[in-house]
């Protein structure tokens, strides 16, 4: 089924050539997305939004650990969680071998939030 690239919107086949949102080029299908295997990976922080996520990625990853952000949200539903039970947007996830690391790298950071 052809989809738009950026928003998700599906169309019926040759029903347009260009998202009437998004002014892209229509794909006759979505490629696969790529998500790591979640064993050997830990929930190091939850965060609120998105931004928060981001934020922290770029803290560990400065420190040279692998980031992933799990979003709790489900694709194209306008920010349904697909988890009723989390409040999060999401956790940022390290390498299980990264955790104490991770964990004291956060904890320098916002420290330094703490101290202004």
């Amino acid at each position: 089924m052809p989809f738009c690239p950026q928003c998700k919107a599906e169309y019926k086949a040759a029903e347009v050539s260009t998202c009437p949102d998004c002014q892209v080029d229509i794909l006759p299908s979505l490629a696969p997305t790529q998500v790591p295997e979640y064993v050997g990976w830990y929930a190091v922080e939850s965060v609120p939004s998105e931004v928060a996520g981001i934020i922290l990625k770029s803290v560990l990853e400065e420190a040279g650990i692998d980031v992933y952000l799990r979003c709790h949200e489900m694709p194209a539903h306008g920010g349904i969680k697909g988890n009723a039970g989390k409040s999060e947007w999401g956790d940022v996830l390290v390498p299980t071998d990264c955790l104490s690391r991770a964990q004291q790298c956060l904890k320098t950071h916002f420290d330094s939030l703490r101290e202004g």
